[in-house]
């Protein structure tokens, strides 16, 4: 079975703070011709900018059933967030709208714990191991690469490599429930230990300490001790 790729194109950040603003306030239909007039002036093709809309649209609109939740709450939060808090959920949001992007980011961080850099055909190689050895595959692959860059998630080399940058401190203890339950979902997991949490590969580009308390206060999660020392979170589905 072909697995579905997605992401077909360049998603910039500005685009992802109007869609996450805008969704606090308006219905589907007016999202649409928001983001139809918002992107004009940097997408002109018509066929470009319905593909912005619909990428931008299932990152944070037209959410999955069991993410509704969990988008709702960082949405009140998205208007009092710093830029990086912001990029932080922007990240996290299309790691579970696109398995294709998830994929992607998690074989950059484990590379990245091994190596400062990571040629692009290394990466291009695994995505068509993974998703096969297909034209739409190169232009997704492309795609999520491009997008991060311009996210100054990842630098770049002339020698045609990725390098990890400074990581992003996140300090707000209010997206330690975010982080978590981003990885659980996208790792298709319901429970892990919290030191996993730390330097999770899906999150490279940033470095936090998880709170317990924060988990503890937060209703979706169970935390409880295994062994003599190690502590587990568990996601408990309502």
């Amino acid at each position: 079975m072909v697995k579905p790729v997605g992401f077909d194109q360049k998603i910039m950040l500005h685009h992802l703070d109007f869609t996450a603003n805008e969704a606090r306030k308006l219905s589907r239909k007016e999202m649409y011709e928001a983001l139809d007039y918002f992107l004009r002036s940097d997408i002109q093709g018509a066929k470009s900018r319905k593909n912005a809309i619909t990428m931008l649209m299932k990152i944070w609109y037209l959410v999955d059933e069991n993410v509704i939740r969990l988008r709702d709450s960082v949405l009140e939060l998205f208007p009092h967030l710093t830029k990086e808090e912001r990029l932080l959920l922007h990240w996290g949001m299309t790691i579970l709208a696109y398995p294709f992007f998830k994929d992607v980011v998690y074989e950059m961080g484990k590379l990245f714990r091994l190596q400062d850099e990571i040629p692009s055909a290394v990466i291009g190689r695994k995505m068509k191991e993974l998703y096969g050895d297909r034209r739409r595959v190169e232009v997704a692959t492309t795609a999520v690469l491009t997008s991060i860059k311009t996210w100054e998630a990842v630098g770049w080399l002339k020698s045609r490599a990725y390098t990890p940058l400074p990581k992003v401190a996140i300090t707000s203890k209010e997206l330690h429930p975010f982080i978590t339950e981003v990885i659980l979902r996208a790792m298709n997991v319901t429970a892990i230990p919290v030191d996993f949490l730390y330097h999770h590969p899906l999150f490279f580009p940033f470095s936090f300490t998880i709170s317990t308390e924060s988990l503890r206060s937060a209703h979706q999660f169970s935390v409880h001790r295994q062994g003599i020392d190690q502590l587990i979170v568990e996601l408990c589905e309502s």
